[in-house]
C-alpha cells in the first residue's frame, strides 16, 4: 500500500510540473553489466533512477550493484524501461514491488510487457538467425507501467534533467533517455562491439535484432544529428558521438540543436 500511494505521488508530481526538487547539474551513471545486458544506476543529487532492469534471474547481481553504490531499492524515484523485450524488462515487476517506484515504458511495447514475452523481431545477420535457434527463455513477470509514453516526457518533476523519447523501430514502444548535459541511453538501438559486448564494446553496430530494421537505423540518423556525446548501450558500449556518425557515414555533417 505505502509504495502504491509513493507511485501515486509521484505520477501525480508529474502530471502538475511540481516536482520536490529541481534536477541537479551533477549526474553521476554506473552502467550495471547483467547476464544479457546493460541495466544504469542514475544519480541526481539525492535522487536515484533506473534505466532497464536485467533478466528476470538478474535480482542478485543488481541488488549487488545497487548496495555496492548505497542505494536500496527503495531509494529509486523512477525504473525507465527503453523497451519491452525479456532481458531488459525481465525484472520491472519485481523492482517496482521492492521499491515502489514509478514504472515509466513506451506505450506501444504495452502488450508485450503485459503477456510477458518477447514478440517476434527480424534478424539482422547471420550471427542474429542463428542466435535464434538457442532456446533462450523469453519470459518475464507480466506487468503494466505506471506511465506509458507515447509524446516525450520531462524527467525533471522526478528531479532528473532530462526527457524520455519515443523512437519506435527496435521495439513499437522503444525509448531514448537523453540527459541535458549531452548523454543518452538507448537501449539496443546500437550494439556495442561484437559478440553482445565481450569484444570492442565502444565500437557501434547493428544490433542483432528489430521490429523494423530502417525504422530504428532512421532514429540513429536522428540522434546522430544531435549534441549528443555519449550513448549507453544495452549491450556493450559506451559509444561516442564521433563513433556512430562514423559509423553511420556521418562524420563532419552538421549537428542541429
Amino acid at each position: 500500500m505505502i509504495h502504491a500511494l509513493r507511485r501515486l505521488l509521484l505520477v501525480l508530481l508529474l502530471v502538475v510540473g511540481a516536482g520536490s526538487g529541481q534536477a541537479t547539474d551533477e549526474v553521476r551513471v554506473v552502467q550495471i553489466p547483467l547476464s544479457m545486458s546493460n541495466a544504469f544506476l542514475v544519480k541526481s543529487g539525492t535522487r536515484s533512477f533506473l534505466v532497464d532492469v536485467g533478466s528476470k534471474d538478474d535480482l542478485p547481481e543488481l541488488s549487488a550493484a545497487l548496495a555496492r553504490e548505497g542505494v536500496r531499492f527503495q531509494d529509486l524515484a523512477a525504473v525507465v524501461l527503453t523497451h519491452g523485450h525479456a532481458d531488459h524488462a525481465g525484472l520491472a515487476a519485481e523492482v517496482r514491488r521492492r521499491s515502489g517506484a514509478v514504472l515509466i515504458a513506451g506505450k506501444g511495447d504495452r502488450s508485450m510487457m503485459e503477456s510477458g514475452v518477447n514478440e517476434p523481431v527480424t534478424a539482422t545477420s547471420l550471427t542474429a538467425r542463428l542466435i535464434l535457434l538457442l532456446p533462450i527463455d523469453a519470459s518475464y513477470k507480466p506487468f503494466r507501467a505506471d506511465v506509458e509514453v507515447d509524446t516525450e516526457l520531462d524527467l525533471a518533476a522526478y528531479g532528473l534533467a532530462g526527457r524520455v523519447l519515443p523512437m519506435p523501430g527496435h521495439t513499437p514502444g522503444s525509448l531514448v533517455v537523453l540527459l541535458e548535459d549531452g548523454r543518452a541511453f538507448v537501449g539496443d538501438m546500437i550494439l556495442g562491439g561484437w559478440l553482445g559486448g565481450v569484444l570492442f564494446p565502444s565500437r557501434p553496430g547493428e544490433h542483432y535484432f528489430h521490429m523494423e530494421v530502417e525504422r530504428n537505423r532512421d532514429n540513429i540518423v536522428v540522434l546522430a544529428k544531435r549534441p549528443i556525446r555519449q550513448y549507453f548501450l544495452g549491450h556493450g558500449g559506451p559509444v561516442t558521438q564521433d563513433a556512430v556518425r562514423e559509423y553511420l557515414g556521418l562524420k563532419g555533417a552538421a549537428v542541429e540543436p
